[in-house]
């Protein structure tokens, strides 16, 4: 799964981040705008190579999320997710997408992890993130940001 996403794509969520992306993403001051666009736009690369990537659009084109997954090592991906402020209304469609799509997806990678660092201060964070199907694994915790992974069968 490939979903074409633009260099717009990525600069509209950055400029109208959710709020949990604005504080995850260090956002509020948009110093960091063109440091994330590349970031994001080179991890997207390396999802293309082995991976897959996905975007969620309203229904006037506008970004709402991307998520990327792509390869760190023998059996080892990464995961990253940026959403838009528009998280605030399809947060709940693209949660049940994304567990779904991490079922589906993660069938053609067994016994692989998928990991990811999270800085967010959401106070259900951890049920989110289990609800789409990540472990809490707090011995990997870096400072204050918690590491979640996912375990494909």
């Amino acid at each position: 799964m490939s979903d074409s996403i633009s260099s717009d794509d990525i600069l509209y969520i950055l400029n109208n981040p959710w709020k949990l992306t604005e504080s995850e993403w260090g956002l509020k001051e948009n110093n960091f705008i063109d440091f994330y666009s590349t970031y994001i736009k080179n991890k997207l690369d390396t999802s293309n190579q082995d991976g897959f990537s996905k975007i969620w659009k309203t229904s006037n084109g506008q970004a709402i999320a991307i998520l990327g997954f792509y390869k760190v090592g023998e059996k080892k991906y990464e995961t990253f997710f940026v959403a838009s402020h528009h998280m605030d209304e399809f947060g709940l469609k693209i949660s049940f997408d994304l567990r779904n799509i991490l079922k589906e997806k993660t069938l053609n990678y067994p016994g692989c992890t998928c990991g990811l660092y999270s800085a967010s201060d959401h106070p259900k964070q951890i049920p989110w993130f289990k609800f789409i199907g990540f472990n809490y694994v707090p011995e990997e915790n870096r400072g204050k940001q918690r590491y979640f992974e996912y375990v494909s069968s």
